[in-house]
């Protein structure tokens, strides 16, 4: 085989190779890659170094083989700083362990250096020992006082061995009963001291707190043991709290905790004259402080004087607001503020209490003044708010349809909400759900004789009618009458359906007859029709004196027969499962 011949050599050899990697890297380094044409001054590429001075300029250029200076890189970290810095700590110590100073501070030279360095270190302990002692002066006290509080508190501890526990601690907080009451542990020691003392030891407890009843209802933890006091106390002792919190009202109603004494103490404590002096100091300092003014509310305050009305009710406006801002609008004396505001106010101030209060109100209209407050929240707040209100009541309708408050609230709604298609999806279909249950009710029969006999004095008495408003009043677009039969529209025909299958149920009951008689009434313009109904009355009435009550009889027994009969059921079939578990232990 001839031999082969021989070939020109490589271009990509090793030195080609070398020499295009320099090229690379000289591009990659070089101020000016592109090849551009340097200017004469040209600080762009490089020729005018930063660290260069005015006189370099002058300097010889330099040459191809000199290197330009590169900065050092920094060292590249192996570990975590912290967890050398760790090490290095536990090194030290081990160190100064070993060493002959005795422990001294080993990065200290000399025996004088560490005894230095170890007093310094000394003096700033006790200094922070000396602030915690001056930030906690009761601390042993308070410390034993916990000891005898768990003995105290015990059931099986004997009455004379707690009386001798209570004068204990008692002694130990001598002349520093107020400053502890503001702590945790301390607090609710003096609680239990109170609430399992004796009367003793009850009225010196109440004879150390004696004008600072106040400040300690205004406290984190000191106004449990003022609620401490109404709750357990005597009457004495709760006619002495009251005594120190007049003229303070105003300054409680606002705060957190002062809010829940007073309410505590207006609700369960304070007689009907207490609770009005409660609630002048509302209306201004002038009523707080003189006490010349005698009237329960608001409108034979204006009827009096009727100059003050525009000063008190601004008063109110700010005060009660700011309760409301707060979270505290579910007390009974803001509520009753409210309210009042609510009516006396103009009609500007009426609208934008209406829309601060939205939300709100549909959490406190079971109550009378909640009630008020939501009744004029929807009569006085535009149509968006008037929504938002009917669809937070939504699926809670029949609850508040059978409550005394809360129904006068949904009779408001159905006479002054002009969107009769809202009020037949969240009101009138939840209440023809349990008509029957509702027609009967003393209270869920409100809603619907609102709308068959509008404000019937029959039916709705003065106060009940107060609570509703006045008459016209809001800002309702549509006529009344056109508002009552688009309603009677869908309300009538389910109730006549319901008269014409339980016509002598509902006629037997004071309030299902009254539903029953309007019923009829406002069926019989033609807006439904009645035969039916009738024809079933007719059909009760013709029967026999004893007929419908032998019908009652039997069916009563019935259904006795069927609730026995399933007791029996039951009693079977536990004794069948006893008998397959004794078979299954054989």
């Amino acid at each position: 085989m001839p031999a082969a011949a021989p070939t020109g050599g490589s271009t990509y050899n090793r030195k080609s190779r070398r020499a295009w990697q320099a090229k690379k890297k000289a591009i990659a380094k070089s101020d000016n890659p592109e090849g551009l044409k340097e200017q004469p001054d040209n600080s762009l590429f490089g020729k005018k170094r930063r660290h260069q001075s005015e006189g370099a300029d002058e300097a010889e250029p330099a040459t191809k083989g000199q290197k330009t200076a590169q900065r050092a890189r920094a060292p590249v970290l192996k570990t975590d700083p912290a967890v050398q810095l760790a090490a290095n700590r536990k090194k030290s110590e081990k160190a100064a362990k070993k060493s002959p100073s005795g422990g001294k501070h080993p990065f200290k030279a000399g025996a004088g250096a560490g005894s230095a360095y170890a007093d310094k270190a000394t003096k700033k302990k006790g200094e922070v020992a000396d602030s915690k002692a001056h930030s906690r002066p009761h601390k042993e006290a308070v410390k034993a006082s916990l000891h005898a509080w768990e003995r105290l508190r015990a059931e099986k501890t004997s009455p004379k061995e707690r009386e001798e526990l209570i004068d204990g601690v008692l002694d130990s907080f001598k002349d520093s009963m107020v400053q502890v009451l503001q702590k945790h542990d301390a607090a609710r020691v003096l609680q239990s001291c109170y609430r399992l003392g004796t009367q003793a030891q009850r009225d010196e407890l109440m004879k150390r707190v004696k004008g600072q009843v106040v400040p300690l209802s205004l406290s984190h933890y000191g106004h449990f043991f003022v609620m401490c006091v109404v709750r357990h106390g005597t009457m004495a002792h709760k006619q002495a709290l009251m005594a120190e919190l007049n003229g303070h009202v105003a300054e409680l109603v606002a705060h957190a905790e002062g809010s829940a004494v007073l309410q505590l103490i207006y609700t369960s404590v304070a007689s009907i004259p207490q609770r009005n002096a409660f609630y002048r100091e509302l209306w201004g300092k002038e009523f707080a402080l003189l006490r010349q003014v005698e009237h329960s509310d608001l409108a034979k305050l204006f009827e009096a004087d009727p100059a003050c009305k525009p000063r008190v009710l601004r008063r109110l406006e700010n005060l009660l607001s700011k309760a409301a801002r707060k979270g505290l609008g579910m007390t009974t004396i803001v509520q009753r503020g409210l309210a009042d505001l609510l009516q006396h106010a103009d009609s500007a101030q009426q609208a934008l209490l209406a829309t601060t209060l939205k939300e709100a109100a549909p959490h406190v209209m079971h109550t009378r003044d909640g009630a008020r407050i939501a009744s004029n929240c929807v009569r006085h707040a535009d149509a968006k708010d008037k929504k938002a209100i009917l669809k937070a009541v939504k699926g809670y309708v029949v609850k508040a349809a059978c409550d005394p408050n809360a129904a006068l609230v949904l009779c408001t709604a159905l006479e002054v909400v002009d969107d009769t298609v809202l009020l037949r999806k969240l009101l009138l279909s939840e209440l023809l759900s349990e008509l029957p249950t509702l027609c009967v009710d003393a209270h869920g029969s409100l809603p619907l004789l609102s709308v068959l006999a509008p404000r019937d004095k029959r039916y709705f008495d003065a106060a009940q009618l107060s609570v509703m408003g006045k008459q016209g009043d809001g800002n309702s677009k549509k006529d009344a009458d056109t508002r009552r039969a688009e309603l009677l529209q869908v309300l009538l025909p389910p109730l006549c359906r319901l008269c014409e299958m339980s016509g002598a149920r509902l006629a037997r009951s004071p309030h299902g007859g009254s539903v029953l008689y309007e019923c009829l009434k406002a069926a019989s313009d033609g807006v439904a029709d009645v035969d039916k109904a009738l024809r079933a009355l007719a059909t009760v009435a013709l029967k026999p004196a004893g007929a419908e009550a032998g019908e009652e009889e039997q069916a009563a027994g019935e259904k006795e027969e069927e609730e026995k009969g399933e007791v029996e059921e039951e009693a079977e079939e536990e004794e069948e499962e006893e008998e397959e578990e004794e078979e299954e232990e054989e």
